[in-house]
């Protein structure tokens, strides 16, 4: 696991560029990989590399890393768990190896095989390779998007990074705003790719690969996930074959030569990484993030879990004051505005005083509809069918529910669940998602966001993939392979730059290439049934866990983000500064306007957290953007 970043001129092949300045572009990335950096520089080129040393942990296994002919030349995030399989083919094949690094592997196999390589892949990899002989840059991005990769272009050249600003200096200047980008960004708190928020500057999608060269660009994808033509229907042989599949990939992700542990929640999924490490006489240590507040912590359930795997649980409270939130502001480089980047933060640096991998449960709410959405979604069609006036009498005596700190309040639930009926079939589902609405789009956008943003549709585009994915299967798988391609990227995003902010690798064994395959080949009764979700999971837990646990309501790692901005508590004293900062600066939104909304937050009259947090990572990563 590293940073990546490079700059390829494929207009002028006798470029050089000042030292002082690459430099820089390697210290950017530099907390992703505290291990050492490299650097290979030739006339158009620069590859910078900072490692974090994890597989072959000698100075032989440094990137840049060549080719055995010299041909290619390769700066890569990430992990092959399947790599030693490939060793294995390759040598067969008369190639030899002068490391154990995983590294060399994926040369050779693109040595071997060139782009039919990527098919072969079973890990998370963001890289870019240069091929010497046809002056050719590749930069490649893995198939679910679990390692990031942005990208942008300055006349004849490319520049390349792991994360979005490290993009940025005297060499590349930080451009302007995108108005779109904007508008799906304060819609889902997120922004999908290829957007960025900055004009001409993309992040490359998961699946895809890009190649450079003389003659431009050309972008294609090598991966796309699809529903099965024939699913799985749930049985006890399907259990059995997704107990196997599962222990197979957290015992592929394994593979380390520096400490390892895993983070355990309450949750199902978590645990059930969990107890495939343990397997074979594994003990890896737990690590838990505990909250003060008793409904939204977890610790006890995390105690529980980890006594019957007879493992240490590590467990740390969270904490919040206004030097905490700007230190995970700080981490907090692209439009990501989710909750739960704070406890992540937290919880990752201190997993990093003792481990230096860790494995982790996500993935399995979209392979397996685990979240809530997929049963809200069953009930907007009912909705639908009730009388326009008696939906209205509802959404007004909503509105006069009282206000609550809840995970997810009951007048938020209520007011979100009645706005997806309405935004009709297939819109539904990405409105579950949305956190500005165009009601307050109207009340807190400035004109000139309105007028830039007039024909800019993110539920439709949402809504577009749904229908898109719809075409052969049920309307749940739709909605799970959509929330792969559209939803997934940007919480994986806050794992990635919220662990990588201390030099930790995350894995997510639930993600791994043969799970992935598997889940898509489920039938609708193998991941849910009445009243249950992700079915198989919990059959295959069944026996092998806590009593009680499967019967715990689903929880996620979320804090109370409604309360913090009630009162006059720490998150409240950092958005008060940042308004005051952003007004004259920052024209997009109507700072009376949100003031205004914020009060009424404080009031209870209005659930606006989500929104307010949205609001609070723009001002900060748009002032990040001025500085640059």
């Amino acid at each position: 696991m590293c940073g990546i970043t490079g700059i390829f001129s494929f207009g002028d092949a006798h470029k050089v560029w000042p030292a002082e300045e690459l430099s820089r572009n390697i210290r950017a990335v530099r907390h992703r990989g505290p291990d050492g950096e490299g650097r290979h520089v030739e006339p158009g080129l620069f590859l910078g590399h900072a490692r974090l040393a994890v597989i072959d942990l000698s100075t032989d296994a440094g990137q840049p890393m060549h080719s055995a002919d010299g041909r290619f030349v390769l700066t890569y995030n990430g992990e092959i768990y399947n790599f030693r399989e490939l060793r294995h083919d390759l040598e067969r094949l008369g190639h030899s190896f002068r490391t154990r690094s995983d590294t060399e592997v994926l040369l050779a196999s693109w040595q071997e095989w060139g782009e039919k390589a990527l098919n072969r892949l079973d890990g998370m990899f963001a890289f870019a390779l240069f091929d010497r002989q046809e002056r050719a840059l590749y930069l490649v991005r893995d198939q679910i998007g679990i390692k990031p990769l942005f990208y942008n272009l300055r006349g004849g050249d490319i520049f390349f990074a792991s994360e979005l600003l490290a993009l940025f200096g005297p060499l590349n200047p930080c451009p302007e705003q995108d108005a779109e980008d904007l508008d799906r960004y304060f819609t889902f708190n997120y922004l999908p790719a290829p957007g960025t928020g900055l004009q001409g500057v993309s992040q490359l999608e998961a699946g895809c690969l890009l190649r450079v060269d003389a003659a431009g660009l050309s972008l294609k994808r090598y991966w796309s996930p699809a529903a099965a033509a024939a699913p799985m229907h749930f049985n006890p042989e399907t259990v059995g074959r997704f107990s196997e599949t599962l222990n197979s990939s957290v015992n592929r992700q394994t593979v380390a030569d520096v400490p390892l542990g895993v983070f355990l929640s309450g949750g199902l999924d978590s645990y059930s990484v969990a107890l495939a490490a343990t397997a074979d006489g594994k003990s890896p240590e737990a690590f838990t993030l505990g909250f003060a507040e008793a409904a939204f912590d977890e610790s006890a359930a995390a105690e529980c879990y980890a006594r019957h795997l007879q493992i240490r649980d590590h467990l740390l409270t969270f904490a919040w004051d206004v030097p905490v939130i700007e230190r995970t502001l700080a981490a907090m480089g692209e439009l990501l505005a989710d909750a739960s980047c704070f406890p992540l933060y937290q919880l990752s640096s201190f997993a990093r005083q003792r481990v230096t991998v860790i494995l982790a449960g996500d993935g399995a709410d979209e392979l397996l509809a685990g979240y809530g959405t997929y049963r809200a979604g069953d009930l907007t069609p009912l909705i639908r069918k009730i009388p326009a006036p008696l939906r209205r009498s509802a959404r007004s005596l909503v509105r006069r529910l009282p206000a609550d700190d809840r995970r997810y309040g009951v007048r938020m639930v209520a007011e979100r669940l009645l706005a997806a009926a309405e935004a009709g079939p297939l819109r539904d589902h990405a409105s579950f998602r949305r956190i500005f609405g165009d009601d307050l789009k109207q009340r807190l956008y400035s004109g000139d966001l309105l007028d830039a943003t007039v024909a800019t549709d993110p539920v439709g585009e949402y809504a577009a993939v749904i229908s898109r994915a719809s075409d052969g299967g049920s309307y749940l798988a739709a909605r799970q392979l959509a929330d792969l391609q559209f939803h997934l990227p940007g919480i994986l995003a806050k794992v990635d730059r919220m662990s990588m902010a201390h030099g930790l690798e995350v894995r997510v064994p639930l993600l791994g290439k043969e799970m992935v395959s598997f889940c898509l080949g489920l039938g609708d009764d193998s991941k849910r049934t009445l009243g249950q979700n992700k079915r198989i999971l919990r059959a295959a837990l069944e026996g092998k866990i806590p009593p009680g646990a499967l019967r715990r309501p689903k929880a996620g790692f979320l804090p109370p983000v409604d309360s913090w901005f009630r009162g006059d508590g720490p998150m409240s004293t950092v958005l008060g500064d940042l308004i005051v900062t952003a007004r004259g600066k920052l024209p997009s939104l109507r700072w009376d306007q949100v003031e205004r909304y914020w009060q009424e937050h404080r009031e209870g009259s209005v659930d606006g957290g989500f929104v307010l947090l949205g609001i609070t990572q723009y001002i900060n990563w748009s002032l990040k953007c001025r500085s640059l």
